[in-house]
């Protein structure tokens, strides 16, 4: 299983720019060439249409992010097209509760319009996903403490999750992001990180129980912190 995709996702960062785009924030040019680092160069032809679909004035952000794992199904409506993308895939955007784009992991996008209502998001506070994650970091700070933690092969896991750290922070957000968003997003990198330091760099197993269920909480930081900063980029225009 790939660690990092249950983790991370490029689509939080393209969630952002296009957030920021949409409400007058960022140029376009700065747009597209964030969107050619984040490997989502595929929705650059279809700009216009995105513009055209995001409604700026409607009580849900003009872009959401979605992210799904094991155990935690796509907020779609279940039995649809773009759930069984989206499930596949890992994760998605929707645009005004209607549209849904999906990645198709080989550059495309896949573009659904759902009739009904979307199932109702958490709506987290960046308070509230900050304190969950704040629990996750502790607990897999502690995991990663027992015992020390060193192998022939990780002679120094606080510079490696560092390091991956970094990685995870990569290319970058927009100036206007809020600060509360920009925290979430490190917390949950961090936590990220740690993860994948211990099951993959360290090729411990014995812990998976516990670090398996601090996926819940990245997906619902990353998510909440999406939602945040484009209904701030909405109050500054």
């Amino acid at each position: 299983m790939d660690i990092r995709a249950e983790v991370w996702s490029p689509l939080q960062n393209t969630a952002v720019w296009l957030g920021a785009w949409l409400h007058g924030l960022e140029a376009g040019d700065n747009l597209i060439d964030a969107l050619h680092d984040l490997g989502a160069e595929g929705l650059v032809p279809v700009l216009g249409d995105i513009r055209r679909a995001a409604l700026l004035d409607a009580p849900s952000p003009a872009v959401r992010l979605i992210l799904a794992g094991p155990g935690e199904a796509p907020a779609l409506p279940a039995g649809g097209e773009a759930a069984r993308a989206a499930s596949r895939s890992g994760h998605a955007l929707v645009l005004a509760d209607t549209h849904v784009l999906v990645p198709d992991g080989a550059g495309d996008w896949q573009w659904f319009e759902e009739e009904g209502p979307l199932p109702a998001p958490a709506w987290l506070s960046p308070g509230e996903a900050d304190e969950l994650l704040t629990r996750a970091t502790d607990e897999a700070a502690r995991l990663v403490g027992v015992g020390g933690y060193r192998t022939e092969t990780l002679e120094a896991p606080r510079l490696t999750v560092g390091t991956l750290a970094d990685f995870y922070d990569t290319p970058g957000l927009p100036a206007a992001v809020p600060p509360r968003a920009a925290k979430l997003f490190a917390r949950a990198d961090r936590v990220a990180a740690i993860i994948e330091t211990v099951k993959v760099r360290m090729g411990d197993h014995s812990l998976d129980p516990h670090l398996l269920g601090l996926w819940r909480h990245i997906r619902a930081a990353r998510m909440a912190g999406v939602d945040y900063a484009v209904r701030e980029f909405g109050r500054l225009t």
